[in-house]
C-alpha cells in the first residue's frame, strides 16, 4: 500500500515538473505569428520614418563564412556576398559581378580574393578587380561596391550610412569580458516590425503595467507582484551613440506588499546606436548577458538575432528559465509592434515616460532628423517629469 502510495506522489511531482517545463521552457518561448498581409504592410509602412537609420548592423556570427568560404545574405534591402579569405578577413560586396551581373556569392575564395562563377574574375576585399583570367588588363573602373565590416562578440557587423559617411563610432573596447563567458544558445527571428519602436519600448514606461503583467510560472501572479524602479540615460560627446537603460525589479506579496529578499533581480541595457544592444541580468539564481542586434532586411521586415552567455559554472537551467522569461515578455511588445502605426505627432500625458527623450537620441541616427517624428505634441509634460525615475508597482517585466 505505501509503496503504491509513493508512486502516485511521485507520478504527480513528476507531472507537476513536467507541467512546469513545458510552460516556462517551451511554450513560454513561443509567439503567434502574424500572418502576412502585403498591402496592409505598405499602408503601414508609409506612417515610419526610413528603414534603414544609420549604423553598424549585423549579418550574423562570425562562424557563419569560415576560411575559403562564401555566402549570399540579403540585409538593408540588398544582397550581399560575404567571404573569409585564407589570412581570416572578412570582406563583404555587392552580389553582382560589374562585367554581367552574375551572382558572386555563388563563385569561390581564392586566397583572400573572391572569384566571380561566370568568367573567374578575381575581386579583393576592397571590391576591386586584380586579375582577369583571359585579359592582360584590368579595365579601369572594374569594382564592386565594398562594404566597411567590423567583427567584434563573434558577430560580423557591417557599416551603413544614407549618405555614404564613415563610421564615427564602434563597438570596439565595450564588453571586453565577452570572450571569457560561456556562449549557451543563439536563437533568430523574422520581425515585422521598424526599429525605432524597439528602441523607445524602454521609454514607455507606463506600458509595463499593462502589457508584461505575467510570469510565465503558473499561478504564481495570485499572490507575488513586481515593483520596477526604471532608469534611461544618454551619452554626449564621442559617446552620443550610446544610451543605457536600467531596471530594477523587485518581488512583493500581493497582499501584504512586503518585499520578498533575494527574489529580484536587475537588468542593465545599453543600446549601441539603433542596430545592437547588450542586456546584463543580475539575479539571485545566477547572472546572463545577452547580445541583441536587430539587422532590417526590408521596409517592416527586421532580422533579430540572440547570443546568450553567461559565467563559466552557472546552473543551465538557470540560464533557460531567465531567457524564457525575457522572451516571454518581450513576446509581448511584438504581438503589438507587429500591428502598430508610427505616431508622427502622439498625444503624450503625464506618466508615458521620457519617450521624446528618446525619440530625439535616436533622431541622429537618420540623415534628415526633423522629418522622423522629432516635432511633436506633448501634453501635460514637464522636463522634469520625463527625465525622473519612474517608480511603478503591481507590475511584471
Amino acid at each position: 500500500m505505501l509503496i503504491k502510495i509513493a508512486l502516485v506522489i511521485l507520478f504527480l511531482i513528476v507531472t507537476a515538473f513536467g507541467v512546469l517545463y513545458l510552460q516556462i521552457f517551451v511554450l513560454g518561448k513561443k509567439r503567434h505569428k502574424l500572418a502576412f498581409d502585403e498591402e496592409y504592410e505598405k499602408e503601414r509602412a508609409k506612417s515610419y520614418p526610413p528603414p534603414f537609420p544609420n549604423g553598424w548592423f549585423s549579418l550574423g556570427a562570425s562562424d557563419m563564412v569560415k576560411k575559403g568560404q562564401v555566402v549570399e545574405t540579403t540585409v538593408l534591402g540588398q544582397k550581399l556576398a560575404v567571404f573569409r579569405g585564407e589570412d581570416g578577413k572578412v570582406g563583404v560586396l555587392d552580389v553582382y559581378c560589374p562585367h554581367l551581373n552574375a551572382n558572386l556569392a555563388y563563385g569561390k575564395v581564392k586566397g583572400n580574393n573572391l572569384v566571380c562563377p561566370f568568367h573567374a574574375w578575381e575581386f579583393n576585399t576592397d571590391g576591386t578587380c586584380e586579375h582577369i583570367p583571359y585579359c592582360d588588363k584590368v579595365p579601369q573602373g572594374a569594382a564592386v561596391k565594398k562594404w566597411i565590416v567590423d567583427e567584434n562578440w563573434g558577430i560580423i557587423m557591417v557599416w551603413y550610412h544614407a549618405n555614404n559617411e564613415l563610421p564615427t563610432w564602434n563597438t570596439e573596447g565595450h564588453y571586453t569580458e565577452i570572450p571569457q563567458l560561456k556562449f549557451h544558445c543563439r536563437t533568430s527571428e523574422v520581425l515585422r516590425i521598424h526599429l525605432q519602436d524597439f528602441n523607445e519600448n524602454g521609454a514607455d514606461h507606463a506600458h509595463f503595467a499593462y502589457v508584461h503583467d505575467l510570469l510565465t510560472i503558473p499561478f504564481a501572479n495570485r499572490w507575488v507582484t513586481v515593483k520596477h524602479q526604471l532608469d534611461l540615460q544618454y551619452g554626449e560627446g564621442d559617446k552620443k551613440n550610446l544610451a543605457w537603460f536600467t531596471d530594477q525589479a523587485d518581488l512583493h506579496w500581493r497582499k501584504s506588499g512586503k518585499k520578498i529578499e533575494r527574489a529580484g533581480g536587475k537588468a542593465e541595457v545599453t543600446f549601441f546606436g539603433p542596430g545592437f544592444l547588450v542586456f546584463k541580468f543580475y539575479t539571485e539564481i545566477g547572472d546572463m548577458t545577452l547580445v541583441k542586434t536587430f539587422t532590417p532586411i526590408a521596409q517592416l521586415k527586421v532580422r533579430m538575432d540572440d547570443y546568450v552567455y553567461a559565467p563559466k559554472g552557472t546552473f543551465g537551467l538557470s540560464i533557460k528559465y531567465l531567457l524564457g522569461e525575457a522572451t516571454t515578455q518581450f513576446h509581448d511588445d511584438i504581438a503589438i509592434w507587429e500591428r502598430k502605426k508610427f505616431a508622427q505627432k502622439p498625444l503624450l500625458v503625464k506618466g508615458d515616460g521620457p519617450i521624446m527623450k528618446m525619440r530625439n537620441w535616436y533622431s541622429q541616427f537618420y540623415s534628415e532628423p526633423t522629418s522622423m517624428g522629432v516635432e511633436n505634441k506633448m501634453v501635460a509634460i514637464t522636463e522634469n517629469e520625463t527625465s525622473e525615475v519612474l517608480k511603478t508597482s503591481e507590475v511584471f517585466a
